[in-house]
């Protein structure tokens, strides 16, 4: 009763006011509660009486006046605090929207839901088309027009439909009435569900088996827009997820093509080119095909939920067979070789010492110990040829010792030697392979491919290999590339699919792909994400359906589709077998195997020659030098 008094009290123009701010309140509690905060947008002569009831709110409000100098920060500030829901008056509409893009993109926060109810004092036909013509109008699915008549007696609602540029009403509360509209009003129904068309801006270029496209001269054959006509049919195992998404909510795809950007970048003018420069460019709403959950690029885009696991590596030049003339240094390692020189050479040493000691103990019968003699009988133990031993010079047990020693070792050495050495010529034996990618960066072999999306992921990487692997990755065009393959001198980043197929560039084609294997490890794991605005608003949509077909396994079978429709199978299979080397048993023994040791008698009968010249020069000077002596000492009285 005392309600009804105080109300009687109040004249025509406060009693409207009061029963908007009433109506506003209501809005509040029944469509933007759920939401963390909401946001009043006021400006310079707006009037203030339905903020005056933002203290009894029932989530957090903030106020922000555009007429501020700094009034993008303060929308900004209010954005990464959470404002998902905007309030705003007419008179601000358009300068709201001017500035909703400019704010969003350089906020952190992503809200793909948002809501923007519009004040509207005198919402005519020029006003309504002014703002369903704004850019920003696409990035909001759920308006609402709070639109009181010029009597003040009624206060109509209306929103937009999903396939038409046009208001439709949905209720109108009669101020004169009390209380408020029903609870079956749904002032902001799902438009998400039908979008009647609308279209999605798909950026994508050529890669496969990810993201496909064709012209076709047939409308009905094609199933995307380019430039505004029904000319192109993609595929692909991520282009699938679109065709589904739209066949779903009822939308079409505008493509955006850019073969020559391919993945693309972003400068820090937020321009770009490629897929995600056409995002952030705001030339298409999303981006697609192998992107990686790349950090700069998230700090621009948002990123969806993970379409597919990938992990990168490198198809490197199969190892080639070792050369004939280092046949006789196969059967050992570097490190026994090394150990079985050092054997020779301590072997050696000891055996003089012990000679030229012995015969010490003995003066009558001095001997000079031959430095070349020892070397001699050593070598000729380790490679198992008979020694002539000269026990009656020196009878010493400590000589006996030493020389059985060394025949135990050079007995051990000479015949793992030749079990070495039977096998070599026998068994083929390779270059070592790159298996690791340890052993990629330890070879300085270069690696490449036509963009440095490859390495978006691991440039911010501090681990020593990882680093020296950076330095040593290039990018050529394609007929680089092939050219490069056929001189087997570079290594190739490829992509090892989910389900047993690999992602490889079109410059490996069949004639070069035996010339490479696949390497054991991956340089790295990513998952395939797509890339859109922050601000586009089917982004939970997407994500839904991503997560459904990912938990169904239907990628497994459209990896194989599209993989065994468009990829060069060939090439798939020489990838895929490039481990597995077939074995060809013992060979038999062809003159191919002697190259070693006759390239070990060469370099001997070589360096004796030499030896020989210089040992007769050496012989004719020291002739000619006495000769000359003796002259000069006949001649002196």
């Amino acid at each position: 009763m005392n309600y009804s008094v105080e109300l009687s009290e109040l004249t025509h123009g406060e009693l409207f006011h009061f029963e908007l701010n009433r109506l506003l309140k209501w809005i509040f509690l029944q469509h933007l509660v759920s939401f963390f905060c909401t946001c009043i947008v006021v400006g310079t002569g707006s009037s203030d009486h339905w903020t005056a009831s933002a203290e009894q709110f029932p989530h957090p409000v903030m106020v922000v006046a555009l007429s501020c100098n700094d009034e993008l920060d303060v929308l900004l500030n209010a954005i990464e605090n959470g404002c998902q829901t905007f309030i705003v008056a007419q008179s601000t509409a358009i300068e709201f929207l001017d500035a909703f893009r400019y704010v969003h993109d350089r906020a952190t926060v992503r809200y793909p839901h948002k809501r923007v109810i519009i004040l509207a004092d005198d919402a005519d036909v020029q006003w309504r088309r002014t703002v369903f013509e704004h850019g920003a109008f696409r990035d909001v699915m759920d308006w609402l027009l709070v639109h009181p008549q010029p009597d003040g007696k009624r206060v109509d609602l209306l929103t937009t439909s999903s396939g038409h540029d046009e208001w439709i009403p949905l209720a109108s509360h009669d101020t004169s009435v009390p209380g408020i509209l029903p609870r079956t009003v749904e002032l902001f129904p799902n438009k998400r569900t039908n979008l009647w068309g609308r279209s999605v801006r798909l950026a994508i270029f050529n890669y496969e088996p990810y993201t496909l496209w064709s012209a076709v001269d047939d409308a009905n054959d094609a199933n995307a827009f380019y430039q505004h006509n029904r000319t192109l049919v993609i595929d692909g195992t991520e282009a699938r997820l679109f065709v589904e998404f739209c066949a779903k909510l009822n939308c079409s795809l505008e493509i955006s093509l850019d073969e020559a950007g391919e993945w693309g970048q972003i400068f820090d003018n937020r321009t770009g080119d490629g897929i995600i420069g056409a995002v952030v460019e705001r030339r298409a709403d999303i981006g697609v095909g192998a992107l990686y959950s790349w950090y700069h690029e998230s700090l621009y885009l948002a990123l969806s939920k993970p379409i597919s696991r990938t992990g990168v590596t490198c198809i490197a030049p199969k190892p080639l067979p070792l050369s004939s003339w280092m046949t006789a240094l196969l059967p050992f390692s570097t490190v026994m070789w090394l150990a079985v020189l050092g054997t020779i050479a301590v072997s050696t040493v000891c055996e003089m010492v012990v000679s030229f000691v012995t015969q010490k103990f003995n003066p009558n019968k001095m001997h000079r110990v031959d430095a070349c003699e020892s070397i001699m009988a050593i070598i000729s133990i380790f490679i198992l040829q008979a020694v002539l031993i000269r026990t009656t010079r020196n009878p010493y047990c400590s000589q006996m010792i030493l020389i059985g020693s060394i025949l135990f070792v050079g007995l051990m050495i000479g015949n793992a030697y030749s079990g070495g050495l039977a096998s070599v010529m026998t068994v083929p034996r390779f270059e070592k392979s790159i298996d690791t990618v340890q052993d990629l960066a330890d070879r300085n072999l270069r690696w490449g491919s036509t963009h440095d999306a490859w390495i978006f992921s691991i440039q911010l990487a501090t681990q020593p290999t990882i680093v020296k692997l950076l330095e040593s990755f290039v990018t050529y065009p394609k007929d680089v590339l092939h050219e490069h393959a056929k001189q087997r001198n570079l290594a190739y980043s490829i992509e090892r699919l989910p389900y047993g197929h690999y992602a490889v560039g079109d410059y490996i084609t069949d004639v070069v792909s035996s010339n490479f294997e696949i390497m054991l490890e991956d340089i790295y794991w990513e998952n395939c994400v797509a890339m859109a605005t922050k601000t586009w608003p089917l982004m939970d949509e997407l994500d839904e359906l991503t997560l459904r077909i990912f938990q169904s396994g239907i990628q497994r079978y459209w990896e194989l589709e599209v993989v065994t429709k468009f990829a060069d199978n060939k090439v798939q299979h020489a990838i895929s077998t490039s481990r597995h080397f077939d074995n060809p048993g013992p060979i038999p023994l062809q003159p191919s195997h002697l190259v070693g040791a006759f390239f070990l008698l060469a370099v001997g009968l070589g360096l004796g020659t030499v030896c020989l010249l210089l040992e007769l020069l050496w012989h004719r000077l020291t002739a000619t030098n006495d000769g000359t002596g003796m002259a000069r000492r006949s001649e002196t009285p």
